[in-house]
């Protein structure tokens, strides 16, 4: 029997068969577009969301009759959450973390609690792309939507119920809302009862515990298909990718991600809070209440896999516009670029990382486009080419778009030292993990071996793994990463090159000064908008 993963993204959703040793059997993608009512609102349609899930459930269950898929689970992007009625229907597009909306609830909360005591509860600083806010936000500006709400659930439950089975959020999106105790695994009457809510999410259970087997359903999945509790995309991708203290998974897909598994609890919160770094729960060996946990029931965090009394915790940071920025160069500049790519019968990415220089560029590009992700956490960024001369060509731009990702990166990588997870090697998934010219710069700007993965599939993986923890395939947290660790196959380590690394490691002084230097007249023109 096949093992399925399900990746639900910003922009697009990827379903990955597997066999149990890792092994790809079937995959199907389908992209799906961000809505923008209005400036600064970004928002997904569900139904249009699901309609690609049942495309590519579909797809890959077709692909894989000959090998039933016998468990499901799902690697969720963070924060957007979909408000449905009773019957688990929408009743309104979800907002997205990084929309704009949020920031007046945001001040109003931090008035009743304030930054510190928030990161103790929920291993997350205060901002406005936390789901609570956004919740606040429909209740403040959207009443009749709130109203006819009985509940917000994320992408990873809404799928969940859509298939007829009790929605269940798993902890580490949970998390992710600003409303979980991450220590007592249940929402946080304390933060709900600052934000004047009750509790309008799904029930927490812990990742890879059974949610339920699907009977008839019209996304092409087999009855008796057992789907439980998935992930955060980010710790998904950490699972699938094998990493340990002192690696960091380097996902790139439309965001940018770093992500590690601490050895322990951060002793030093105090630099994380500053800088707005987080940690939260990720997958292991967690006590349940009963079949399904409900809200308030949990009592004791417990042992987990690996370290005996300890809980497993991982950290990230990010930069919102990653691999979507070089997408934007595509659709705006690169038509010469997909036209070639059409007549060669091969990725328009290929092409144009195919044409970029073969020095560090004069350019500085300071990729918040969309806002800013760690460390800044500002909604009100925006984007900067420093350096165009009229000799400046579309090639050039192409690569420093490259770079512009890659110090923002390494800006992180320098904090998540700081606050006790220093990185001494990355584990390459997603997308990009494909693109040898984009590791090779990854590896030249962080200063540091890039691994590319030989399956780059990181998060979907994860996910399957999940869903053959729910179906007990594997019997303990433990089983899961034996596999990981057989399944994982490196393939190229790209080193850096001292001649380019130190042109880079002068460049990257004058990055890090590019944002405080345009903060304020990117706030003046963002008002302007």
């Amino acid at each position: 029997m096949s093992i399925l993963g399900l990746d639900i993204g910003t922009t697009g959703v990827k379903a990955v068969a597997f066999q149990e040793d890792g092994r790809l059997l079937a995959s199907a993608y389908r992209e799906y577009h961000l809505k923008s009512p209005l400036e600064g609102h970004l928002e997904l349609d569900p139904r249009e969301v699901l309609e690609a899930v049942r495309q590519v459930v579909g797809s890959v269950s077709q692909s894989t009759r000959q090998d039933p898929i016998r468990c499901a689970a799902t690697s969720t992007l963070g924060e957007a959450a979909v408000p449905v009625d009773e019957r688990n229907r929408p009743v309104a597009n979800a907002i997205v973390g990084f929309d704009a909306r949020g920031q007046e609830e945001m001040a109003l909360f931090k008035e009743k609690i304030g930054n510190e005591e928030v990161f103790a509860i929920t291993g997350h600083g205060i901002n406005s792309y936390h789901t609570l806010f956004k919740v606040m936000w429909r209740r403040r500006r959207q009443p009749e939507v709130f109203r006819a709400a009985k509940r917000f659930l994320c992408f990873g439950d809404f799928v969940i119920a859509s298939l007829g089975l009790p929605p269940r959020i798993d902890y580490s999106m949970a998390a992710r809302t600003l409303a979980f105790d991450i220590h007592q695994k249940r929402w946080s009457r304390k933060i709900l009862d600052a934000a004047g809510l009750e509790e309008v999410f799904a029930p927490p259970i812990a990742p890879g515990e059974a949610v339920g087997k699907v009977g008839s359903n019209d996304f092409g999945l087999p009855a008796g298909c057992v789907v439980a509790g998935g992930l955060h995309d980010q710790p998904a991708g950490i699972l699938g990718a094998g990493i340990q203290p002192g690696e960091s998974m380097l996902a790139t897909g439309t965001v940018v991600c770093l992500g590690v598994r601490l050895a322990e609890e951060p002793a030093r919160s105090g630099s994380m809070v500053a800088n707005n770094l987080c940690y939260y729960p990720t997958f292991g060996d967690y006590p349940t209440v009963g079949d399904h946990p409900t809200v308030g029931d949990y009592r004791d965090a417990g042992p987990s896999s690996g370290s005996p009394g300890k809980d497993p915790w991982i950290s990230i940071a990010w930069n919102f516009t990653g691999g979507s920025l070089l997408k934007w160069f595509r659709d705006q500049f690169a038509v010469a670029e997909r036209a070639e790519a059409e007549r060669r019968g091969v990725d328009p990415y290929e092409v144009i990382c195919g044409q970029l220089p073969p020095q560090p560029t004069r350019l500085l590009v300071l990729p918040h486009f969309t806002t800013t992700g760690t460390p800044y956490l500002d909604p009100q960024a925006l984007g900067a080419i420093l350096g165009l001369r009229l000799t400046t060509t579309r090639q050039e731009i192409a690569k420093a778009i490259l770079e512009g990702v890659a110090y923002e990166i390494l800006l992180n990588a320098e904090l998540l030292a700081e606050a006790g997870a220093p990185i001494q090697r990355y584990k390459a998934i997603g997308g990009a993990a494909k693109s040898p010219v984009w590791m090779q710069i990854y590896a030249n700007i962080l200063n540091r071996p890039v691994v590319q993965l030989e399956v780059t599939e990181g998060a979907a993986w994860g996910a399957a793994l999940l869903g053959a923890r729910g179906a007990g395939i594997f019997q303990s947290a433990g089983e899961v990463e034996a596999m990981v660790r057989q399944s994982i196959k490196e393939g190229k380590v790209f080193t850096p090159e001292s001649k380019q690394a130190e042109p880079y490691r002068q460049r990257f002084k004058i990055y890090r000064e590019v944002y405080p230097a345009t903060r304020d007249l990117s706030h003046r023109m963002f008002v302007l908008q």
